[in-house]
């Protein structure tokens, strides 16, 4: 499709993927605006350098003359703009679907699975970038070294994270395929581990010709062929400077890694690419210094395994400090499917506060609610406390009173919000020497 000179309005702009996509269409030419709900969003600063002022929703911001709608899948044909968009006959795509289109003359490399996904997104990127191969790259979260989720390139290379909700993923025709790992996840959609690991089955299967990396397990559980990385990929990385802590994202890295060799870049400038990757958004996020006496750590893991994963690289480098946990559940429909995994997740931690389950505007609240999951929890872990409406003074108070405290907050929902306050909160206070 030829952006240029098109009018296009976006449904829902305030998400990572759409302001991305803004982003890539307006460098193609396009003329953007956009519309959201009016809670402040990350990605504000985003669209603010690209000059687009996310509109509140408003039947009057459908003009007669735009030639497209892109709209979120969070807003449905209620939404007021969709309305008014079916009346005017305006075409609309999903932003999967626009992506996809976007995606079309590109050489694609597709980053899916269940847990990875971002974090090997943004290495392999600024590995191309070292490499000087001037990728485009959508990523699931903000970039530190990029100061956002997305790297618009001048090349035909465009590397992406493949959403596996809705199976957004299988929309692209990749040149090359990443799989960091496969866990049973998004309940809601799919109904069990087969159809889930089906959907990449198929994907694979679709896509025979695209070049497939990934781990030994992935590979065995899909019945694949692919590559794995092998000696020279773990002597490479040995010798980067890597910044995350655990062998999950030790793991991530050398798929990159992998995946990299393969289009033949040269291991001086995959070390490069690698020196200059800074982490991204919500993954082991520090809102304190290291020097302070109690660390606040925000995280998005919100999947058994993925909370296992964090809680193990942390503990695993922070072993002097006492660690205590805050977890916001997200949606109902996760929460029951893997209730008796997500109290098992927390055995190694000191204590457990548990905020409220992050609803999910797709579902209903059903059968499950957080007292289940303390419940549950309270007979595997001693310390299980609950948070009503975010009490950041009882937590304070809690955590002043333990050795070298490092509070842990995960989720996929608006937690990140209660760890900054209570950062802010904590900022003045310091511990006596032990």
């Amino acid at each position: 499709m030829n952006w240029t000179g098109k009018k296009i309005h976006f449904i829902g702009i305030k998400g990572v993927g759409m302001s991305a996509l803004a982003s890539f269409l307006k460098n193609e030419g396009a003329f953007i605006s956009g519309s959201d709900v009016e809670e402040k969003f990350q990605t504000e600063s985003v669209l603010e350098k690209i000059g687009i002022t996310p509109k509140i929703f408003s039947e009057k911001n459908i003009a007669p003359d735009l030639d497209l709608i892109i709209y979120t899948p969070a807003f449905d044909a209620k939404n007021i703009e969709r309305i008014k968009a079916n009346e005017l006959r305006i075409k609309e795509l999903s932003y999967g679907e626009a992506l996809s289109q976007f995606a079309k003359d590109k050489n694609v490399i597709v980053i899916t699975g269940t847990h990875g996904k971002t974090t090997t997104t943004a290495i392999l990127g600024q590995i191309f970038e070292a490499g000087g191969l001037d990728p485009s790259v959508l990523v699931g979260d903000n970039v530190k070294a990029w100061q956002g989720p997305v790297r618009i390139g001048k090349s035909k290379w465009f590397i992406v994270e493949g959403d596996e909700y809705q199976e957004k993923f299988r929309l692209f025709k990749p040149k090359a395929i990443i799989i960091p790992s496969l866990d049973y996840d998004h309940p809601d959609y799919f109904k069990n581990k087969e159809v889930y690991l089906k959907s990449f089955y198929d994907f694979l299967n679709e896509n025979k010709n695209a070049k497939l990396v990934t781990t030994v397990s992935v590979l065995e559980a899909l019945k694949a062929r692919g590559e794995t990385f092998d000696v020279e990929d773990k002597k490479i990385f040995t010798e980067s400077n890597f910044i995350l802590p655990g062998e999950a994202y030790k793991s991530n890295c050398m798929l990159a890694i992998k995946m990299a060799r393969i289009f033949g870049i040269s291991a001086d400038d995959i070390k490069h690419g690698i020196s200059n990757f800074q982490g991204v958004g919500r993954r082991l996020d520090f809102y304190t210094k290291e020097n302070d006496s109690i660390f606040v750590v925000y995280d998005y893991a919100h999947h058994p395994a993925e909370i296992k994963t964090t809680i193990l690289a942390l503990s695993s480098k922070y072993s002097e400090h006492t660690l205590v946990a805050v977890f916001q559940p997200h949606t109902y429909s996760r929460t029951k499917t893997f209730i008796d995994e997500f109290a098992q997740s927390f055995e190694k931690v000191y204590a457990v506060f548990f905020a409220e389950i992050y609803a999910s505007q797709r579902e209903a609240a059903g059968d499950i609610n957080i007292e289940n999951l303390i419940i549950k929890t309270h007979k595997l872990q001693p310390r299980v406390y609950r948070l009503r409406d975010f009490e950041p003074e009882t937590l304070k108070k809690y955590c002043l009173k333990l050795e070298k405290p490092l509070i842990l907050f995960m989720g996929a929902g608006d937690i990140w919000r209660y760890a900054e306050k209570f950062a802010e909160l904590i900022s003045s206070v310091q511990l006596n020497p032990h």
